[in-house]
């Protein structure tokens, strides 16, 4: 039986906790909305379906980020998700005057892309130099 190495399983975990963390969030907006904004600093007293819709889109956003762990094809469904997020958020927090935490989720979603940047590099690295 093969020993699993750090690096054959880092690129699973980080997928995994960004996986689960898009899920999470999606389910708290689509069931809880208003409670879920509150939490993170939003004081939204508008229609419940816009967080509900946006709670659904990040529920099957993270169900494609869990299919990664299957299917190697849904990793660039996170790089790219991510990679479009943290522009997008900047420049709703400094030129739309997005308010609440807008830059800490910014900055949230450019480390999750890092971090899997990283693992799969890493991955990539070692496989190459492998006997």
């Amino acid at each position: 039986m093969r020993r699993l190495a750090l690096r054959d399983i880092l690129d699973k975990l980080v997928i995994l906790a960004i996986g689960t963390h898009s899920v999470g969030a999606g389910l708290a907006l689509l069931l809880f909305p208003s409670a879920t904004l509150e939490l993170v600093g939003w004081q939204y007293r508008g229609p419940q379906f816009w967080p509900s819709q946006a709670g659904l889109f990040l529920l099957i956003l993270g169900l494609l980020y869990l299919a990664a762990l299957w299917s190697p094809t849904y990793i660039w469904t996170i790089i790219l998700s991510k990679g479009l997020a943290v522009p997008f958020l900047v420049v709703q927090a400094l030129y739309l005057h997005a308010d609440g935490p807008v830059l800490l989720l910014a900055a949230g979603d450019g480390l999750m892309a890092a971090a899997l940047a990283l693992a799969l590099s890493w991955q990539r690295r070692s496989a190459a130099v492998r006997p």
